[in-house]
């Protein structure tokens, strides 16, 4: 690897801090905001969140495999589970919001509850359908799904299927190599592997998480809408505001510490203009800084603006008709999107939409591919390790 991409994969992994203490595991969302909070061992952050149950690891929008007339929804909660246990929470709601118009405000929304932990380790749930102005204040819904976590089928109505319990965590990602190349460049404490794209290691491989995972025919959505998932969790205040996640890393590469809770908490529809417009110019900033360590130099500003647009809001946008690759239309289980944000963060340009930049980035990719376990059929993620 050039020093110009090592320096890219270090700049890179301090965007990945908590104050000063780099991560252990910070991926497409996992562990994304201070609020969640996190396990120290040896002086790092380990992977498993001290509020793993409201803390959103992943969100997959995608044409299901086996029907080409339905719609795939995938929410990923609580990290790690097979090295630290954890369930769904029983005072948590996790919400699919589904915007159907681009104003970026939920028209649809699903919401899954849980109950208490049995002794056979399993959850009865329930999913409650909410529409129009009740997809926003949650109320008047009716239940579209119920039954028990890794169970085959749960009874469902509206021509839902549902599906929620314990899968192999699809995420994939060089995380040990992408910490090795930060002590490489002492920006880092190093927990193993090598500097990335040397033997390159997928860090989740061998993980489980907690999974949710909706198919809903064509017929009841439009050509194109955009999806993000939320939690809440029930104090004796009410509910408040947990994770939120759409497009992967977000929150993770552009925000400092400082902003993520922030920005957890703040509705799409906002994004772009709340607190000054900081999450923007988070983004702006971010993305002139990283791409100026591609041998063509920094974004331009308008460039850089015109990249922030399409990042903020932090909505998965998702059309049936559209060749764009993930994340910019839809996320399917299979999808590198590490390499995508890798290339396009550092300055590459794989769409050609700025005349004279070359389609390659400082930093094209992490040289992990996706996992063999994903399944042909519902519920599609792979059988837990």
């Amino acid at each position: 690897m050039t020093s110009r991409k090592l320096a890219a994969f270090g700049a890179a992994v301090v965007a990945l801090t908590i104050g000063a203490a780099p991560i252990f595991t910070r991926a497409a969302d996992h562990l994304d905001a201070p609020a969640l909070g996190g396990t120290v061992v040896n002086g790092q952050i380990a992977p498993h969140s001290e509020h793993g149950d409201r803390d959103i690891n992943d969100v997959y929008v995608f044409r299901a495999p086996d029907n080409s007339k339905r719609t795939v929804l995938v929410m990923t909660v609580n990290p790690a589970i097979n090295l630290f246990g954890g369930n769904f929470g029983k005072n948590v709601r996790y919400i699919f919001n589904i915007d159907k118009n681009g104003d970026n405000k939920p028209d649809l929304a699903y919401v899954a509850r849980f109950d208490r932990v049995e002794r056979d380790g399993n959850q009865d749930y329930r999913i409650r359908k909410y529409t129009g102005k009740h997809a926003r204040d949650l109320e008047d819904g009716w239940i579209v799904a119920s039954g028990d976590t890794n169970e085959r089928n749960a009874s469902t109505r509206d021509g839902l299927k549902a599906w929620a319990g314990v899968r192999s965590d699809p995420f994939f990602f060089d995380l040990t190599g992408f910490i090795g190349t930060s002590t490489l460049l002492k920006t880092g404490t190093a927990v193993g592997g090598d500097a990335l794209g040397k033997d390159p290691t997928d860090f989740f491989a061998n993980l489980n998480t907690n999974a949710i995972v909706m198919s809903i025919p064509n017929s009841q959505l439009p050509d194109t809408i955009g999806v993000w998932a939320t939690t809440t969790y029930k104090t004796d205040d009410g509910w408040r505001k947990g994770d939120q996640m759409g497009r992967p890393a977000i929150n993770t590469v552009f925000n400092p510490a400082a902003d993520k809770n922030d920005f957890n908490r703040t509705a799409p529809n906002r994004q772009a203009t709340a607190f000054g417009g900081k999450f923007r110019q988070n983004v702006i900033d971010g993305l002139k800084f990283y791409s100026s360590l591609d041998s063509e130099g920094a974004y331009t500003d308008a460039q850089a603006a015109a990249l922030a647009s399409v990042l903020i809001p932090d909505v998965l946008v998702y059309s049936r008709s559209s060749s764009l690759p993930a994340p910019l239309n839809g996320r399917a289980l299979a999808d590198d999107v590490i390499d995508v944000e890798l290339n396009v963060t550092t300055g590459g340009d794989p769409l050609g939409l700025f005349p004279g930049r070359n389609a390659t980035g400082a930093v094209p990719g992490d040289g992990v591919g996706p996992h063999t376990d994903y399944l042909s059929t519902f519920p599609y993620l792979g059988k837990p390790h």
